[in-house]
C-alpha cells in the first residue's frame, strides 16, 4: 500500500546557508531514505533509489520553476524540455562536449591553467577562486561555443545573477519577464553572436555555427531556441565545474599530504577528482517536479509535487562506500558516484568537467610545493543552494624548486 512518510522533525532542502546538513541526511539514510518534508517537498537520500528515480524522465522533470510558473517551450532550459525533444536537443550539445571532441581543448586547458598558476604564483599571496576557478571553465567553455575567451568574466558573473536571482523559480526577474526581461545584457551579448554568424557569409566553424546549421524534427532551431540553449551551455559550462575546481584546490591546500601524493602517483589524479565530485559533491540536490501522479518505491506522489534528489547524501550511502565521509584514494569503483546525476538526464558535460578537474591536479601538483591556506581562513560555502564549493579561496603559494 502506498504511504506518504513525513519527517518527525521540520528540515527545508533547499536551506543550505549554513552549510550541508550531512547529519541530517545520515538520519534520513537510515530511518527514512525517501520522505516527505515539511515542506511538502519529497526527498530521496539514497543512492539505489536516486538512480531509479532519475531513470524515470517521463514522471520526474527537471525544473526549479514554483507550482503554476509556465515557460514557453522555446525558453525552456534543456533540462526542462520533456522527451522525446529533450533527447534529440541534447544530442546537439552532446556532439559539443563528447569525450572524443575535447582534445584541442585538453591542450587549450592545459596552456591556460599554467598562465593562471604562472600570474598566481607571481602574487604569492592570491584568491584562487577569482583567479583561478573561474577563469578555467568560462574559458574553456568559450572556446568550444565560439565566444571571446577574454569576455569570460562577463558571463561568469551573469550566471552568477541569473542562478541567484528570480529567474530559475518565476521565470521573471526585477527588471521583466523572461530571460530576456531578466537579463538583458547577458542575452543581448548571445543574440549578438547568433547575428553575427546569420549574417556572414563564411561564419566560424564553432559549435554556435553548428547549432545553427542544425535540424530537429526537420526544423532548424529559432533564435530564441539558440539563445536559450547557449545561455544555458554558458551557465552549466562555468557553475558547477567552477566549484569543482575550487573543491579541489581546497582539498590540496586543508587535506594533509594530499598534494604531495598526487605529485609522486599521478596515476591518482582521476581518482582525485571523482573523490572530490562524491564527498564534495558540488550538486547537492537535483530538483524535480512530479508530472503525473505515481507510486514510487511504495510512495504515493502526486502531480505538481516537488522532489529533491539527494546527491549529496546519496553519494555518502553507506551501503555503496565504507568509511563515506573520508576522502580517499583506493576506492574501488570511484566513477560509481551520482555526482552528475543518473539516467538519461546525467550531466551531458561531466567528460569536460572531469577534463578540466584532471588538467588542473596535474599542472598544481607539477607547478606547485604547498598551498596555505590565509590564517584564520573559515570555509564559506557560495550561496546558491544547489551548489556546493568555497567562495573565496585566499591562499599563498609556494612553487616547487
Amino acid at each position: 500500500m502506498a504511504s506518504e512518510p513525513h519527517l518527525d522533525f521540520e528540515w527545508d532542502p533547499m536551506d543550505t546557508a549554513n552549510g550541508i546538513p550531512y547529519d541530517v541526511y545520515k538520519k534520513l539514510r537510515e530511518e527514512q531514505p525517501i520522505s516527505k518534508t515539511s515542506t511538502g517537498a519529497w526527498f530521496i537520500a539514497k543512492q539505489t533509489d536516486l538512480v531509479a528515480a532519475a531513470k524515470e524522465v517521463e514522471i520526474f522533470r527537471a525544473s526549479m520553476r514554483e507550482p503554476g510558473v509556465v515557460v514557453p517551450p522555446e525558453e525552456m532550459m534543456i533540462s526542462e524540455i520533456p522527451e522525446p525533444r529533450h533527447g534529440q536537443v541534447r544530442r546537439i550539445v552532446n556532439s559539443a562536449v563528447a569525450a572524443h571532441r575535447l582534445g584541442r581543448v585538453e591542450d587549450y586547458t592545459r596552456r591556460l591553467t599554467n598562465q593562471l598558476l604562472d600570474d598566481a604564483i607571481g602574487r604569492g599571496r592570491t584568491e584562487l577562486v577569482q583567479n583561478v576557478a573561474l577563469p578555467i571553465p568560462t574559458s574553456v567553455i568559450a572556446v568550444l561555443l565560439g565566444a571571446p575567451e577574454e569576455h569570460h568574466r562577463l558571463w561568469g558573473n551573469w550566471s552568477d545573477e541569473v542562478l541567484l536571482g528570480d529567474y530559475p523559480r518565476f521565470n521573471r526577474g526585477e527588471r521583466g519577464e523572461g530571460l530576456a526581461g531578466a537579463h538583458p545584457e547577458f542575452v543581448g551579448y548571445v543574440d549578438e553572436m547568433i547575428a553575427k554568424r546569420r549574417s556572414d557569409p563564411h561564419p566560424p566553424e564553432d559549435f554556435t555555427t553548428r547549432l545553427l546549421r542544425t535540424e530537429v524534427e526537420g526544423k532548424r532551431l529559432s533564435d530564441v531556441e539558440l539563445r536559450t540553449l547557449l545561455v544555458f551551455l554558458l551557465i552549466s559550462g562555468n557553475e558547477t565545474t567552477r566549484h569543482l575546481i575550487s573543491n579541489l584546490l581546497y582539498r590540496l591546500a586543508s587535506q594533509e599530504g594530499l598534494l604531495e601524493t598526487l605529485h609522486e602517483q599521478p596515476e591518482l589524479i582521476p581518482t582525485a577528482v571523482e573523490e572530490s565530485l562524491r564527498v564534495d559533491s558540488v550538486v547537492i540536490n537535483l530538483v524535480r517536479t512530479v508530472c503525473r501522479d505515481t507510486v514510487f518505491r511504495g510512495h504515493a506522489m502526486r502531480e505538481g509535487d516537488r522532489i529533491f534528489f539527494g546527491v549529496a547524501s546519496a553519494s555518502r550511502d553507506e551501503d555503496f562506500y565504507d568509511a563515506p565521509d573520508e576522502f580517499r584514494l583506493d576506492r574501488p569503483k570511484p566513477k560509481a558516484h551520482a555526482g552528475f546525476g543518473a539516467g538519461p538526464h546525467v550531466c551531458p558535460g561531466a567528460s569536460l568537467a572531469r577534463l578540466e578537474g584532471r588538467v588542473l591536479l596535474e599542472v598544481a601538483v607539477e607547478r606547485l610545493s604547498k598551498i596555505t591556506l590565509e590564517p584564520g581562513f573559515e570555509f564559506e560555502k557560495v550561496p546558491v543552494f544547489w551548489a556546493n564549493g568555497p567562495l573565496r579561496l585566499p591562499v599563498t603559494l609556494t612553487p616547487r624548486d
